[in-house]
């Protein structure tokens, strides 16, 4: 069975999203094999860099690596053109305060403007922070690859803005946009626009948990080109 095969069937139990924990048995029971090769296989996906595992009394704590994801994302393009999906998946955060920056870069007319053309909502001038549990990282790498909906950058003054990736999504009922830098210095934290304050709205103050459902893939109109200046 090759890479590609193995990598589908973990995405398919949820490794391509969150952390998983796996027994080679109930791997090999997955691919219709025994114990011994599916666990071959399993040592093969992680020195070549394709999953990230590490062993627990429970068995294998997992999840696809992002040199995994651009493998999967190759066979995706290939089916990209036939077949479209949509998918949704749910996540668990904590709310914290940011620097600020939200506000900043959603102040920004090139930004705005954007906003309210795609999405239809005339954003508050500030993001929810949320800071993403540690099953539910693998995400970011998948949001950050794409495919999303494009906000472009921009020049305005002597800066320049750079692009994102956005993705609709609803956090405890209320509808919002997550937006997502193609480089940022958060490894951990989505942002969420709405046309609301919603930590008011929430009633949420920092530290407390939330849940969140995030719709993709989208399609970008646009795949544009990819600047290396910090996005919002």
């Amino acid at each position: 069975m090759d890479e590609g095969m193995l990598l589908l069937r973990l995405a398919r139990i949820g490794a391509l999203e969150h952390y998983i924990t796996l027994t080679t048995r109930e791997f090999g029971e997955e691919l219709g094999m025994s114990q011994q090769a599916a666990s071959l296989y399993l040592k093969t996906l992680e020195s070549r860099d394709l999953i990230e595992r590490t062993k627990t009394r429970s068995g294998s704590r997992m999840r696809i690596t992002p040199r995994g994801l651009e493998l999967l994302q190759g066979l995706y393009e290939e089916l990209r053109s036939i077949l479209g999906v949509r998918r949704s998946v749910d996540v668990i955060g904590i709310v914290y305060t940011g620097l600020g920056e939200g506000g900043y870069y959603l102040s920004q007319k090139g930004y705005r403007e954007q906003i309210k053309e795609i999405f239809g909502m005339d954003p508050f001038p500030g993001t929810l922070n949320i800071r993403l549990s540690r099953p539910d990282l693998p995400l970011l790498d998948l949001l950050r690859r794409g495919p999303g909906i494009l906000i472009k950058g921009f020049i305005s003054g002597d800066r320049t803005f750079g692009p994102c990736l956005c993705y609709s999504c609803e956090i405890e009922g209320e509808k919002g946009v997550i937006m997502v830098p193609r480089r940022t210095l958060h490894n951990d934290t989505v942002e969420v626009v709405s046309d609301r304050k919603l930590r008011e709205v929430l009633l949420l103050d920092d530290g407390d948990e939330v849940h969140m459902r995030v719709n993709y893939p989208e399609v970008a109109e646009d795949e544009g080109t990819v600047s290396e200046d910090h996005g919002p």
